[in-house]
């Protein structure tokens, strides 16, 4: 089986309890330490390695992935969107996601450093996703 590594850019988010989306774009003093949280997490022999720059830099390395998905960057929408494959082979990679952004919203949630916060940063809004060699 092939390995390939997908880049992903993408930024913290903030969603309340219904699901919509109240800020895009969130940074703040824990931005760092949030990041370190959802850095090294594996699904399904998918690893995800978070640093945090001018936006946040998501790399996945493992499997037969592929950069064939939509982003669930909702735009000037309030709805965060379902990663969605583009082709057959990509299903496994929307599938991977979509658990990653479920699992780390968990983990972002239950960060004490979010608890009082208005907006805490809580979903990770992924903007672009392409293919990286080596």
């Amino acid at each position: 089986m092939k390995s390939t590594r997908l880049k992903l850019r993408a930024c913290f988010g903030s969603i309340d309890l219904s699901g919509n989306l109240a800020e895009r774009g969130v940074k703040d003093d824990d931005t760092d330490y949030l990041t370190e949280v959802i850095d090294g997490i594996e699904i399904e022999g998918v690893r995800f390695s978070a640093r945090f720059g001018a936006d946040l830099e998501i790399v996945m390395e493992g499997g037969d992935l592929s950069a064939s998905v939509t982003p669930n960057y909702p735009g000037k929408a309030s709805v965060v969107k379902q990663i969605i494959h583009k082709s057959p082979e990509a299903k496994a990679t929307s599938r991977v996601l979509n658990m990653f952004i479920r699992k780390t919203n968990k983990l972002l949630s239950s960060e004490p450093c979010n608890r009082e916060k208005r907006h805490p940063p809580n979903i990770i809004l992924i903007k672009d996703i392409e293919e990286i060699s080596g």
